[in-house]
């Protein structure tokens, strides 16, 4: 029921945005517009830019230059940086079209993040910050930073000597090309919604339905490896809002399922 409420929250968020970026005759200075905190990730270009995005938005064109751009990026060893997250707790005003969301924090890449300090671990939200920032951005070196080591190489086996099956990056250019489409091309992070999902009683193992899809997929017992490299096993629910070409906030993915892993002090994911 929670989560419910808030899907409608910020759902409801989202359309006075829209009138908000759309209704300029009814814009009041005392009301802080979405433009005022601009997501300022320091990640690459835009693929599209405005000859492939908004009302010039072409499926098959975007894709191609993912393809080329994706596939011309090189890996390199060095850490991932995460960022910072600010220590002021920042309250809407009232009358705000994000004022029903309640407080969040910014981070230095500009994104408003909501989360519980006590559930989720700050180096976890802007992991996870990170992780999605790469499809904006198609960054595969970010992205490929973000996942648990060894599982792109478990991916690239699978796509070697299964027809048809996806390696590692092929599976980034997909999803960043899908997420691309949902938007009409380029988009940015502007809010993130991060909660820790705990298990309803002590004999439920959260994690077994996850890590299902990965035991078929891979063939074994993927779940049990990971279970002994990590420190930890973290499952989370997130929501994603996004910025569109047009200037407009949507909601982009909400109730989705993500976990993660803590190895070495660092958090990674799957996927």
């Amino acid at each position: 029921m929670r989560k419910l409420k808030l899907l409608a929250v910020l759902l409801a968020a989202l359309a006075g945005t829209q009138c908000m970026t759309g209704c300029s005759k009814k814009k009041s200075s005392s009301v802080p517009l979405y433009a005022e905190t601009a997501v300022q990730t320091p990640t690459n270009a835009p693929i599209g830019g405005e000859e492939l995005s908004g009302d010039n938005y072409n499926a098959e064109q975007y894709e191609e230059k993912l393809v080329e751009y994706i596939e011309a990026m090189e890996i390199d060893d060095d850490a991932l940086v995460l960022g910072s997250v600010g220590d002021e707790l920042i309250y809407p005003e009232e009358g705000a079209v994000d004022y029903e969301l309640g407080p969040y924090r910014l981070s230095s890449s500009g994104i408003k993040l909501y989360y519980n300090e006590e559930d989720i671990p700050q180096d976890l939200i802007l992991t996870f910050e990170k992780y999605f920032a790469a499809f904006a951005s198609a960054d595969y070196n970010t992205y490929h930073k973000c996942l648990f080591p060894g599982y792109s190489e478990e991916m690239d086996a699978v796509a070697e000597n299964t027809e048809g099956a996806y390696d590692i990056r092929s599976t980034f250019i997909k999803r960043c090309s899908e997420l691309a489409g949902n938007m009409n091309g380029d988009f940015k992070i502007t809010r993130i919604k991060l909660e820790r999902n705990y298990p309803s009683d002590e004999n439920t193992d959260i994690f077994e339905q996850y890590f299902q899809v990965y035991n078929n997929y891979f063939g074994k017992d993927y779940y049990s490896e990971i279970k002994e490299q990590t420190d930890e096993l973290i499952a989370t629910t997130f929501y994603i809002m996004t910025e569109n070409a047009y200037g407009q906030e949507n909601m982009l993915l909400h109730d989705k399922k993500l976990a993660f892993a803590v190895k070495d002090g660092k958090y990674y994911t799957f996927g």
